[in-house]
């Protein structure tokens, strides 16, 4: 080996033992060195890159981007039978494109719960143009083309993301899915496996159980009603749905007076003649969905207490573990985002208590200066999780803490929570705490809206329970607006409704009882009650 490398160095040049070197030593080496590769380099030149300094030659000149207030104009059209088409123009090659349909678990009242999970879990099977999802898959693949259906509690979104060549293409698809679903009986019995594997993964073996406890919180404040209807099909319902019901449903709510078609990133006259072409359905005469059933889908907030003793040991295995966790959760009624002074300020409120995990201190919202990670989990190593969640409707809406810790330290949880709420009600936020909540949810509105696909969700929604879309910029403001005063009162308000109790995990009866959570919580509200905690 030695022989062999001896060999080597004899028939080797000084020129490569030097590159190998990367000596960096011009005495060694006359050469000029080259501009292309750095000011002190020996190696020959192999690229002449020009210098970073100046400028390309033979490029067209720079045309920078300029403000113009009608960049972000939002335009609506309703047709004839109802349908609201809404877009917005956005920058690139591509664009987002889809139907926001007033849906979704709050509307299951007079069905079998799950229903929409069911249609989230079948959009984009076969129609009777599509003989299958392969076929739909290959023409969306030709257009370069993703889709997607989501539902919430509200509504069900059917959306799609492609080239803007491919418009036609993707607005015929969504016609197809949403208008002529085969629903063939193979489609059911997958949809049946995906809905039980995905609960089964939420309950055994996700760790984290937010959308568990999201659920249950509303399951609790809603009495299991409207917007308390759970979003996750029950696991006693699932053979229970078949292709006749979900028909029936879509019958019922798949009407285009309650519907938007709405497209980021296309031209309004377009996108409104293709909706002309392809969803030209009839409006709904009989009017099914009349205003008794409206009346009926009301949402009312009742509170309650939802307890559920379950053994989620097995998700902390291994060598170094991660801790078993009982959670909790209690939520009470906040403001709908029609009232938007006071959504608003609802929104700054949540914002400011932040909180997240033991290991997620950085991030918008989740800081080390939110109340919830300076005054709960940097105080408290038993709490592992402390956040606090806003969801709003168009007439109600939940705003909910969600803490986590050892079983042995539940009842301090609740402790803990209630102080936080005591502070909350006893005086109004330091200006520059509210400041930087403020500025804080500014920033997540506008990083948020960075990305087409929230756009379009942001359009559709607003255009749907509202009519038209007002910008961020309009939101930004109203975020300024926001006084410490509003924080207060916003505050009073919403611990002042009935409260809704959660938890899940071992040792849930270490709990105070809900009585007891419920009155304490009532008597913070008083300033000569305030600070007396079960006592």
């Amino acid at each position: 080996m030695l022989r062999a490398v001896r060999l080597f160095c004899r028939q080797t040049s000084p020129n490569l033992i030097r590159r190998l070197r990367h000596t960096d030593n011009s005495s060694v080496d006359n050469r000029s060195p080259s501009p292309s590769l750095g000011r002190d380099s020996t190696i020959s030149t192999v690229y002449n890159f020009p210098a970073l300094s100046k400028s390309p030659s033979g490029l067209p000149s720079v045309k920078y981007a300029v403000a113009d207030a009608n960049r972000y104009e939002t335009n609506v059209t309703t047709l004839d039978n109802g349908l609201r088409i809404a877009s917005e123009k956005f920058f690139g090659d591509f664009c987002t494109v889809g139907v926001i349909i007033s849906g979704g678990p709050r509307f299951e009242g007079k069905y079998t719960s799950g229903v929409s999970h069911f249609l989230e879990k079948l959009a984009f099977m076969s129609t009777q143009k599509y003989e299958n999802r392969e076929q739909i898959i290959d023409s969306l693949h030709e257009v370069n083309a993703i889709c997607d259906c989501q539902t919430s509690r509200d509504i069900i979104i059917y959306a799609l993301s492609c080239r803007t060549s491919g418009l036609e293409r993707v607005i015929e698809l969504l016609s197809e899915t949403i208008f002529r679903p085969k629903l063939l009986p193979e489609e059911i019995e997958g949809a049946q496996a995906a809905i039980f594997n995905e609960i089964d993964d939420l309950k055994n073996r996700r760790y984290d159980p937010t959308p568990l406890i999201t659920d249950m919180i509303h399951a609790a404040g809603y009495k299991n009603k409207t917007l308390g209807l759970p979003k996750y099909t029950p696991v006693d319902n699932i053979a229970r749905i078949d292709a006749s019901l979900i028909k029936s449903y879509m019958k019922d709510f798949y009407q285009p007076e309650r519907m938007v078609l709405a497209g980021v990133g296309v031209d309004h006259q377009q996108l409104v003649d293709l909706g002309k072409k392809y969803f030209s359905v009839p409006k709904n005469e009989k009017k099914i969905i009349d205003e008794q059933t409206s009346n009926d889908n009301k949402a009312v907030w009742t509170g309650g207490v939802l307890m559920e003793e379950i053994d989620r040991s097995h998700l902390s295995f291994g060598a170094d573990p991660l801790p078993e966790i009982a959670h909790i959760g209690l939520g009470f009624e906040a403001p709908s985002h029609k009232e938007e002074h006071e959504f608003v300020s609802a929104c700054v409120l949540s914002q400011l208590l932040g909180g997240g995990g033991s290991f997620s201190a950085g991030g918008p919202g989740k800081g080390l200066y939110s109340r919830f990670y300076t005054n709960v989990l940097n105080r408290n190593e038993e709490i592992k999780t402390a956040i606090s969640y806003n969801q709003a409707y168009t007439d109600s809406g939940c705003l909910y803490f969600h803490f986590g810790g050892y079983p042995s330290y539940l009842r301090n949880m609740t402790d803990v929570a209630i102080r936080e709420i005591g502070y909350l009600v006893s005086h109004p936020p330091e200006t520059v705490e509210l400041e930087r909540a403020k500025t804080q949810l500014q920033s997540m509105l506008f990083m948020n809206l960075e990305q087409r696909p929230v756009v379009f969700e942001d359009v559709a929604r607003q255009v749907l329970f509202v009519g038209k879309r007002q910008q961020a910029e309009y939101y930004f403001n109203r975020i300024r607006r926001v006084q410490p005063e509003d924080i207060h009162k916003v505050a009073r308000r919403i611990f002042s409704t009935p409260l809704a109790l959660v938890g899940l995990g071992k040792g849930l009866n270490n709990m105070r009882s809900y009585g007891q959570i419920s009155d304490t919580i009532q008597r913070q509200l008083s300033p000569s009650t305030r600070w007396r905690i079960f006592g």
